[in-house]
């Protein structure tokens, strides 16, 4: 999956604004887990994480 992901990556795809998305969202999750206890925004972001995650994976599967 991994090399699928890099091959994916380094050229324009339709993926690149789930990358976007992803990177942004794991920096505020990171953020809100550095400086916050459990609240729903921790929540949320760990929520929209894991399903951007299952995104990718999911187009990485029907594209191979």
């Amino acid at each position: 999956m991994r090399g699928r992901l890099q091959t994916i990556a380094a050229k324009p795809s339709s993926l690149n604004h789930l990358f976007e998305a992803y990177d942004a969202a794991t920096d505020m999750l990171e953020r809100l887990e550095r400086d916050s206890a459990e609240t729903g925004e921790l929540m949320e972001y760990r929520t929209i994480c894991q399903e951007i995650e299952t995104d990718v994976i999911r187009y990485c599967l029907d594209h191979m």
